[in-house]
């Protein structure tokens, strides 16, 4: 369980993410210990209350090929749309397009956390926007770091 300053902080950094890349959600998934499953803890514009329960398994949805390929990973209609009724976020938020990128934490060892943008409308996310969500990773990997310490 992440303490509560660290939730806050990373809640607005979600937000205002989530403002600049126009997306309707967002979520950051990160492991309770380092042998337990990731699991969304914090996530804005949830539609389903079901999210907070879920667990991420590496291969399994959008997060989960995040996490197996380790690197970032794009569902839309056009790229692949079998993704939308495979991933079981994007089914339960009804999301049309979401990436999905893998965030590195120093105590893990490993993939210690995802951060996973969708819409529920619109076009897919450009390598452009790709660019700017990426800047953000650091930041949200300081702050879990900083917890996990």
């Amino acid at each position: 369980m992440i303490a509560s300053r660290r939730k806050d902080q990373m809640t607005q950094m979600l937000e205002h993410l989530g403002r600049l890349s126009a997306s309707d959600f967002a979520a950051l998934a990160m492991r309770a210990s380092v042998y337990s499953k990731l699991k969304w803890d914090v996530m804005v514009g949830s539609r389903s209350e079901r999210i907070g329960q879920m667990m991420l398994k590496p291969g399994i949805g959008l997060g989960g090929m995040a996490i197996r390929h380790g690197i970032p990973y794009r569902a839309n209609r056009l790229e692949n749309p079998a993704m939308l009724t495979e991933c079981p976020v994007m089914l339960a938020e009804k999301l049309v397009s979401g990436v999905a990128i893998p965030l590195a934490l120093v105590t893990a060892g490993g993939m210690g956390g995802v951060l996973l943008l969708g819409r529920r409308e619109g076009m897919p996310y450009a390598n452009e926007e790709m660019g700017m969500i990426e800047s953000f990773i650091p930041h949200f990997v300081e702050i879990m770091n900083a917890e996990a310490l």
